[in-house]
């Protein structure tokens, strides 16, 4: 087993995929896919200090934030650990949202996974998946965060790639969601000189949650109130 992979191993066994969420009524529902940064790894998956959790505190009591995020995940079916095959994959298109917000990319960015075609095809494929449910939900994307160097290591951590998130996965995110004609919240450009929001570099401390879900909360409000029950 190389290095990074037992590194990997570690980090994602620390971090035990989460339990289920429990979709409460009579709310309009956010689903967040995603991964580590989603999941809440730089709190410790501390459920109070993740951005989901205080973009709902700021929506309101109207509004379920479910989060969908399970550490180490790629978008592409090709990687080392497929968003796809993980139990929320099927959960989230049968949890009946309303939005989903979809971030997933900064994993796909270890040279061992990213493959700049593939990568399109299947974000084009699962946002139009996802767009397609019963319910007509609405469908954002969001580009990863920067990725900045681990103190530490002296370089960015977990084998990621920082100019395949800039130069390749963030233009491509742009693009899908212009050619869909769907909204792109862009968090590579909110978190620009931001490293202090970050625990390790990648995955954000409780200052970087915070920030993300108050930038979150004025990006959502513009498109969601025609949408409330």
């Amino acid at each position: 087993m190389r290095v990074q992979d037992f590194v990997a191993h570690m980090f994602l066994k620390y971090l035990v995929i989460p339990k289920t969420p429990k979709i409460l009524p009579d709310r309009v529902h956010i689903a967040c896919l995603g991964d580590s940064i989603t999941f809440g790894a730089g709190v410790r998956g501390k459920t109070e200090l993740t951005w989901e959790y205080a973009l709902n505190q700021l929506l309101g009591d109207g509004y379920q934030v479910i989060n969908y995020g399970i550490s180490g995940r790629t978008l592409q079916d090709e990687g080392d650990y497929p968003y796809r095959r993980d139990k929320f994959y099927p959960i989230s298109l049968r949890c009946g949202a309303e939005c989903y917000l979809i971030m997933l990319g900064t994993n796909d960015a270890k040279p061992y996974n990213w493959n700049r075609e593939r990568y399109a095809r299947a974000l084009d494929a699962l946002v139009r998946e996802y767009a397609g449910l019963p319910q007509h939900p609405l469908v954002i994307l969001m580009t990863p965060p920067q990725c900045y160097d681990d103190p530490r290591l002296g370089k960015v951590g977990f084998d990621i790639d920082r100019e395949t998130i800039d130069r390749e996965i963030v233009p491509i995110i742009r693009e899908t969601g212009a050619a869909l004609g769907l909204p792109v919240i862009d968090l590579h450009a909110v978190t620009q000189d931001h490293a202090d929001w970050f625990e390790d570099g990648v995955h954000p401390n409780e200052t970087g949650n915070r920030e993300i879900a108050r930038f979150l909360a004025g990006e959502l409000r513009r498109v969601l109130p025609q949408r409330q029950k």
